[in-house]
């Protein structure tokens, strides 16, 4: 199967699921984040505020107000970034319908900062932990320059055998509602 024709299926799959039962998924996988030790170690986390079929990590923050927090953004490069935020409500919609943080408002933060990201996904491989994302290369580019650890995070229904590239950034770990992968 092809990228693109994987990629269908996955999304299909994602919006399979009832709204309730991606809720209560993405409370699940906040419980085991939450009870991680690296996560719990990790003083800055970068994450990603969720687009609708992404699990919702943004209550995090409040439970973990001691932490730095980052969210991606899409600059006018195509490039991915990170900006400091400390109330998820101060993010504005994007030219796209994004919710991202505001760079006038929330200061930049270099790659090399993050103690661990937290990635999402349109599919990851349990065995190589190889990420499927949206086709555009953001997080790709941005992890290759990144020393922390990274967490792909996703439903289990987007657990899949996929073909690795040579571009392609592996995960660390991957983490979805029934638990580490």
């Amino acid at each position: 199967m092809d990228k693109r024709a994987l990629r269908k299926e996955l999304f299909s799959r994602i919006r399979a699921l009832p709204v309730e039962t991606r809720e209560t998924a993405s409370a699940k996988i906040r419980e085991w984040l939450a009870d991680d030790a690296e996560f719990q170690a990790a003083e800055t986390v970068f994450a990603y505020l969720a687009l609708p079929g992404e699990p919702n990590l943004a209550p995090l923050v409040g439970l973990f107000p001691r932490k730095r927090w980052a969210f991606s953004r899409i600059t006018g490069e195509d490039r991915l970034a990170f900006h400091q935020m400390g109330k998820v409500e101060e993010a504005l919609a994007s030219p796209y319908g994004i919710f991202e943080p505001v760079p006038k408002r929330h200061t930049l933060l270099n790659a090399a900062a993050a103690d661990l990201v937290l990635v999402p996904g349109v599919g990851f491989d349990p065995e190589t932990r190889a990420r499927l994302g949206r086709g555009k290369g953001h997080y790709d580019r941005f992890l290759a320059e990144t020393p922390a650890r990274f967490v792909g995070v996703a439903f289990s229904t987007q657990i899949e055998a996929l073909v690795a590239e040579p571009h392609d950034v592996p995960m660390h770990r991957l983490l979805t509602e029934v638990g580490w992968i």
